[in-house]
């Protein structure tokens, strides 16, 4: 029943005077509390061993508790009130046993007296009751103390509950924070619920990956011989369908349960308390606990069993991630040592023999060999053999059936990149022993060169990872056996061939060292906060660096005082804002590391457990610094490019104003020559002036030109798009075949500012120019717009340059865009420029679009943002010109 307080009680009512006490436990049971009168104090003492009363109240008839007069009627000594005073000496070595116990250290007593003496008050206070009231009493007083005790009660026993349950979180938390090992994570993860939890055994059962049966990987105070380990798993397929997801309580642990199980180990259960493992909503397996007494488990414990298995799940998930980490790395580690020393080796039997006991070594193959068809005239094959039992004395091709090697050579298309190939039957070698082959094809620039065969004595197939890691060496051995065949080449052929052999050999070392840079550029760090912006994770890369830290050094401490060198506000707000918006936030950042300035590019993703709010934040870093440094160059070379096509005309327009400063120059020298032609100086200022204006024409050429193909910092400033176009078409218009096009300008002058970077703009406009003017062929028109394009969100500006040639064909529309995409005969274009425009205008915050009809022409449209600044000023004066019509 509940208490007017809405909590369970429990009253236990004992005295010495059965109607009294009968009395009281009706007041309490009319006041809507559970009282229960008990006829002794053994039976109390019993109830509250078993944490079966939440308050204790005790009468006492004596009139005094301790020696002394005695006061109250008059009364002599008799058997009646000897037995009334032995009664209240009982119930207050009561009152100290109960104090002396652990587990009722807190329990409330109330002690109802006859007496009015202060030192019986003080004995009973002394004897370790919580309060005295003293006969006769008000009803409402009696009422007021229970109601009083039992709040206090309650708040002392959820305290100590909740302590406990964080007791055992902690304790927990530290198991899964101390490896990544998933052994270790259940081991001890049980080995501390069964000390923390009051149980007497417990045992983990989890999912197999691969084989999704099911095994007990942990156990603890259970005999687990091979007839109960049946038994128990037996038990877990019970348990099962029970649990339905949550958690499980079985008290007492019913004997239906055991009817029909091969497990003695189980014959002395008394409680089971379950939960399942799971991430997202994937089932792992379970963990339970087990009770050999007849003391219940608390209620409480069943949600935190539920909690501590969902914080086990995700380490286990956490552990299975880093142990595939650890083995891709191990992968990585394997290919690229394999990969330098194939590289190190130009003998073919040398190569080969390594090859297969490597790669043997590693796959713990039975078998390993290797058949390389000869790139001579009689293409025989040339192999290598590797055995795990060391039985290699079988001569050349005795050991593999070589007809059936050279059809699978012959028939098998490279160009085609043949897969990996698992075979139990028509297998290629001839050990009987094996028992299944895996064929790898060695294929280098659609060639097949030969194959690697591995082979296995039991019935063991490769894993994915496995078959990815044979196709990485197979590359890499297809590699070393070019560049041997490239060798033995070069040794058997004359003189003449040494330029040959020494490009091969410059290619291959290129792809070596291409190869190497995969490898070894691994420039993402990462980190992770949780909501309390502490470090719960930091990876390795986080190591590296004069400002590097290891993560035993950062694993808890505020991401603040480990970040101390970036601004606390700004990096304060970044989190945040992801926490708040549950969005990804990407930024640059520059850096100064060793003199040389680092841009990255950092990412702050969130992180959900189980489809809830967002509980971390992930920051992911990348160096970008060679990557922008890269975007530069190709739009560096892309403009020079454009320059070589206005070469023709630059040259063209600077022979006419030099062929007139030379005619005046000629007509000068031969004025101040022939002494006998009068007036020199007639006409000399107005041939010095043509010579002054056409030298000054040549320098404003130039001048263009060399301003258009200086390489600048990206800086962007506000500038008139009709201006930089005009000047665009300055610079181009000298080009031959632009002269045979009629050019039509409609250019908007109610355009303000754009806030872009003038000589990457020009570079858009000259390679849009280009290419119109190569797709017309010299003959159509050109049409160079600006207008304002109204996009939706808000108002852009708009140039687009149109022409009336070939059009873009529609296979060829997707990817005009792409880098070295051309149309163009070879040597006629890069392919960069259209990928450059875009790359320069997605920089500026804007878009390029194409509208084209195949056969009569293309409209290229380029949108960008307004100048911020000059927005906003033409914002305040619409503005004011609002309010100035109003006021009139």
């Amino acid at each position: 029943m509940s208490s007017p307080n809405g909590l369970s009680d429990r009253v236990l009512v004992i005295g010495d005077e059965v109607k009294s006490a009968r009395a009281t436990e009706r007041l309490l049971t009319a006041a809507g509390y559970a009282a229960e009168l008990i006829g002794s104090l053994e039976l109390a003492r019993e109830q509250v061993r078993n944490d079966a009363a939440s308050l204790v109240i005790i009468e006492l008839s004596a009139y005094r508790l301790t020696g002394g007069s005695i006061i109250g009627p008059a009364e002599t000594e008799s058997a009646e009130s000897q037995e009334r005073l032995k009664w209240a000496s009982d119930a207050l070595a009561f009152c100290s046993q109960i104090r002396s116990a652990d587990a009722a250290t807190e329990l409330p007593v109330l002690i109802i007296s006859k007496s009015q003496r202060p030192q019986d008050r003080i004995a009973c206070l002394n004897a370790g009751a919580t309060d005295f009231i003293t006969k006769p009493y008000q009803r409402a007083e009696l009422l007021s103390r229970v109601r009083a005790h039992l709040r206090t009660w309650h708040y002392e026993r959820e305290r100590t509950e909740r302590f406990e349950q964080l007791n055992v979180l902690h304790a927990v938390s530290s198991v899964l924070a101390s490896s990544l090992e998933p052994e270790v994570l259940l081991s001890g993860t049980l080995s501390v619920l069964i000390k923390k939890m009051r149980a007497d055994a417990g045992v983990v059962f989890l999912k197999n990956s691969s084989s999704q049966a099911i095994s007990i990987v942990a156990a603890e105070g259970l005999d687990l011989s091979e007839d109960n380990k049946c038994g128990v798993l037996d038990l877990y397929s019970r348990i099962v369908p029970l649990m339905n997801g949550k958690p499980l309580v079985l008290e007492p642990f019913p004997d239906s349960a055991r009817l029909g199980l091969a497990c003695d180990t189980l014959a002395g259960v008394r409680g089971l308390l379950c939960a399942p493992l799971g991430v997202k909503g994937q089932a792992l397996g379970a963990i339970c606990l087990v009770s050999h007494t007849s003391v219940p488990f608390p209620k409480p414990y069943a949600e935190l069993l539920s909690t501590i298995c969902n914080q086990l799940s995700v380490a286990l998930d956490n552990a299975r991630l880093y142990v595939e980490t650890r083995r891709s790395a191990s992968q990585l580690s394997f290919v690229y040592n394999l990969g330098n020393n194939l590289m190190t080796s130009l003998e073919m039997d040398e190569l080969l023999g390594y090859a297969v006991f490597t790669v043997g070594k590693s796959l713990e193959c039975d078998v390993c060999a290797v058949v390389v068809r000869s790139s001579g005239e009689n293409e025989d094959l040339i192999s290598a053999f590797y055995s795990k039992s060391h039985d290699q004395n079988a001569g050349e091709n005795e050991w593999f059936i070589p007809e059936r090697v050279k059809r699978y050579l012959d028939t098998a298309d490279g160009s085609l990149r043949p897969s990996i190939e698992t075979r139990v039957a028509e297998r290629f070698l001839r050990d009987p022993k094996i028992s299944i082959e895996t064929i790898v094809p060695l294929v280098f620039d659609d060639s097949l060169l030969g194959i690697l065969l591995t082979g296995m004595h039991a019935a063991r197939r490769f894993s994915d990872d496995d078959q990815r890691l044979l196709g990485a060496v197979a590359q890499q051995l297809s590699l070393a056996i070019r560049n041997t065949e490239l060798y033995q080449r070069t040794k058997d052929t004359s003189i003449n061939l040494a330029l040959e052999v020494s490009k091969r050999t410059k290619e291959i070392e290129e792809q070596k060292r291409f190869t190497e840079k995969i490898i070894d550029s691994l420039p993402v760090s990462l980190y992770v906060v949780d909501r309390d912006m502490h470090i719960v994770a930091w990876n390795r890369n986080r190591e590296v660096g004069g400002r590097g830290l290891t993560r035993e050094e950062v694993l808890g401490r505020n991401v603040f005082n480990v970040l101390a060198r970036q601004p606390r506000r700004m990096l304060e707000e970044e989190f945040v804002e992801v926490f708040r918006t549950g969005e990804i936030v990407r930024m640059e950042q520059e850096s100064w590391v060793d003199g040389q300035q680092k841009i990255w590019t950092i990412s702050k993703i969130p992180m959900r457990v189980d489809n809830a709010e967002v509980s971390h934040v992930i920051t992911v870093g990348e160096d970008v610094t060679e990557q922008k440094k890269m975007n530069e160059a190709v739009i560096h070379a892309e403009k020079l490019a454009s320059i070589g096509r206005l070469a023709a005309g630059v040259v063209h327009e600077l022979n006419n104003p030099l062929a007139t400063i030379a005619a005046c120059a000629e007509a000068l020298a031969t004025r101040v020559e022939d002494p006998q032609q009068g007036a020199i100086d007639n006409d000399f200022g107005e041939y010095l002036r043509i010579i002054k204006d056409e030298a000054f024409r040549c320098k404003t050429i130039t001048n263009s030109l060399l301003d258009f193909s200086h390489q600048r910092q990206a800086e962007k400033i506000s500038s008139d798009i009709n201006q930089l176009i005009e000047q665009t078409l300055q610079l181009v218009r000298h080009h031959p075949k632009l002269g045979k096009l009629r050019i039509v300008m409609e250019l908007d002058h109610s355009l303000i500012p754009a806030y872009v970077n003038e000589g990457q703009m020009k570079q858009v406009f000259i390679a849009l120019i280009s290419n119109a003017y190569d797709a017309m062929d010299g003959i159509g028109t050109l049409t160079v717009r600006t207008r304002w394009h109204d996009s939706g969100d808000e108002p852009r500006i708009c140039a687009e340059i149109a022409d009336t040639g070939c059009g873009i064909p529609a296979g060829h529309l997707q990817k005009i865009f792409d880098p070295f995409f051309t149309t163009k005969p070879l040597g006629s274009g890069t392919g960069l420029g259209l990928s450059v425009c875009y790359g320069i205008v997605s920089e500026h915050g804007g878009r390029i679009e194409v509208d084209t009809v195949e056969g009569k022409g293309a409209t290229f449209r380029i949108l960008l943002p307004v100048s911020p600044e000059v927005a906003q000023r033409q914002a305040q004066h619409t503005l004011r010109e609002q309010e100035l019509e109003s006021a009139l």
